[in-house]
């Protein structure tokens, strides 16, 4: 099915969804929506806060040939200056806080990770606890099967509630193809809505031994506090991205108002002001000199939007 034309595609997305009852939100600064600080307005964000009402809009997007992408938290995004050029679907209303059933926690795609590590810690449960200080949703973690060192959030995912671009909710068990490194295979090109997780039952204070010990190896070995979309690349299969950046001599290389952080070589900071021109250009500058240096071709983790 043909995508409808650029001109007109804001226009019949606003028709349908003024049909709608979900909320929607026009001309938002997705700068002040994402970690980095960077992108320009999005003409169109919905922010439904039922699978099902969402499931209907996309159903009606997907016949019309409207364009549209997910967000999350924001928090592994990089969006161009002019916006994005479609519809956003935000996952911010299916925050459902996490319902607890012995082992197994059921929580809405928008809820906070780290809000949730911290509520898992006060129940006793483990195994998302290298999660405390990535700064995205639910919903984005298991889309992207976020993670930090060893630990990935796939590996708690027991079901997600997903979404098709055709607007059909699918129910959808984890098994061992679901979830690969910074991938999941298995969600594909769907909506997160929902997931389940199972976790492990700890003592309260020894989970939260790992959590401070994770937090102050975070703090230590990251640009804390600085506005960035964590890491830029994904690590090769022999060497992390961030050491052959730094094996490369690049720490400290700036272009416009985007800097390669002298703490952590695999993430940009933006020092103020800086655009999605300074940060893309940037990372084709890493690029090139990585491969330059050392024969390895770096692979984005970041998601562009333009």
């Amino acid at each position: 099915m043909l995508m409808v034309a650029a001109k007109d595609w804001v226009a019949e997305a606003d028709a349908i969804l003024r049909e709608e009852t979900v909320r929607v939100l026009r001309d938002v600064p997705l700068r002040s929506r994402t970690s980095l600080g960077v992108g320009g307005p999005a003409r169109l964000v919905v922010a439904a806060a039922g699978a099902e009402d969402l499931a209907r809009v996309m159903s009606r997007f997907a016949q019309a040939s409207v364009p549209f992408d997910f967000l999350g938290a924001g928090s592994n995004l990089l969006v161009a200056d002019e916006g994005p050029s479609f519809v956003v679907i935000s996952s911010e209303a299916l925050d459902a806080p996490p319902r607890i059933a012995r082992e197994t926690v059921s929580v809405g795609a928008g809820y906070s990770v780290p809000k949730l590590v911290k509520r898992l810690a006060a129940a006793g449960l483990s195994g998302i606890e290298f999660a405390e200080g990535i700064p995205g949703s639910v919903g984005g973690c298991v889309r992207m099967n976020a993670g930090w060192h060893e630990g990935m959030f796939g590996a708690a995912v027991a079901s997600f509630t997903a979404i098709s671009r055709r607007g059909e909710i699918q129910e959808t068990p984890a098994g061992p193809g679901t979830f690969a490194y910074r991938a999941s295979p298995g969600v594909g090109d769907r909506f997160v809505a929902g997931a389940t997780l199972r976790l492990a039952p700890d003592d309260p204070d020894r989970i939260r031994e790992r959590l401070r010990a994770f937090h102050d190896h975070r703090v230590a070995t990251q640009p804390a506090g600085a506005r960035n979309a964590c890491c830029i690349f994904k690590n090769p299969p022999a060497e992390p991205a961030g050491r052959l950046i730094d094996r490369s001599g690049l720490k400290g290389l700036a272009v416009g108002a985007a800097v390669l952080s002298e703490i952590h070589a695999n993430f940009i900071v933006n020092r103020g002001g800086a655009t999605f021109r300074d940060v893309a250009s940037l990372i084709d500058r890493i690029r090139e000199a990585v491969g330059k240096a050392t024969g390895v071709t770096l692979e984005t983790e970041v998601i562009v939007w333009r």
